[in-house]
């Protein structure tokens, strides 16, 4: 996470975004010979540029047994917002923010788990997806969660997910993860919800099992694409962190515990899945 918020703001149609981009793709292209680079254009008055969604696939080995499940996208968004438009001075709102949690953590610990998961055997087909273009809504007009869109309406060839887990600021200090109402009003999305919050319950993890007034919410992040087509979808998210959007987004917000629960669940999770 310091080393991409080391880069600078990772707007789309900087260097720092640029820089970004290349090194996912040199992480992915290492460990799996199946990646893509899905590109799209953006237009912000005055210029348009091209977004990139990075996604590397880790087939599952052929077994014999029962159908195996269905396949499994793992994604977060690595681009950070242009505006801090939740900055108390209204002088500073137009500056970018560092991102460190809001765009950078779920990147972080799916950087983190690729070594693990390409060394794995596993009994579904995963990918793991990082998103570009998540963080422009309300700017010029866009929506957010851009490129999950763009992926969720245009699938790699040869991977369709029957299941999203998304990570969407998981490293904040004291962090309590949020429940998304709407991953609560399909079926299919609870049922993966309520597995996941099972799984970090199970373990005693505050950001699962704390207490926070108001928890459920109605939130539009890259989970919703999916959901909307009717793909079971979990956003992992804890949207009241104080920093967000603001430049105070910075590594000395996070919480490596915050950032190692989250990883201790996602790798408990997969590994109901290795054969």
């Amino acid at each position: 996470m310091r080393e991409q918020v080391a880069l600078g703001p990772r707007v789309p149609g900087t260097a720092a975004h640029d820089a970004l981009t290349a090194m996912l793709v040199e992480r992915l292209s290492a460990v799996t010979p199946e990646f893509h680079c899905q590109e799209f254009l953006v237009h912000l008055t005055p210029r348009t540029f091209t977004c990139t969604n990075v996604i590397g696939i880790f087939r599952a080995k052929a077994s014999r047994g029962a159908k195996p499940p269905g396949p499994l996208l793992l994604g977060t968004h690595y681009d950070t917002r242009p505006r801090a438009d939740r900055k108390g001075d209204p002088a500073k709102r137009e500056s970018p923010i560092p991102g460190a949690n809001d765009g950078g953590s779920g990147t972080a610990v799916l950087l983190h788990l690729l070594d693990w998961i390409s060394r794995g055997e596993f009994t579904r087909d995963i990918a793991v997806a990082f998103f570009d273009a998540e963080d422009l809504g309300d700017i010029d007009g866009k929506p957010f969660s851009i490129g999950a869109s763009h992926l969720a309406d245009t699938p790699v060839p040869g991977f369709d997910p029957e299941e999203v887990l998304v990570l969407d600021m998981v490293g904040g200090e004291g962090m309590i993860f949020d429940i998304d109402a709407h991953s609560i009003l399909h079926p299919p999305s609870r049922r993966l919800t309520r597995e996941i919050f099972r799984i970090g319950a199970s373990r005693g993890y505050p950001p699962f099992t704390a207490h926070k007034p108001n928890r459920l919410k109605s939130i539009i992040s890259d989970q919703y694409p999916f959901l909307r087509r009717g793909t079971a979808a979990c956003l992992l998210i804890d949207i009241d962190y104080p920093q967000w959007h603001t430049q105070a987004d910075a590594p000395e917000a996070l919480s490596p515990e915050s950032l190692g629960i989250t990883s201790e669940v996602l790798s408990l999770f997969l590994s109901r899945f290795r054969g």
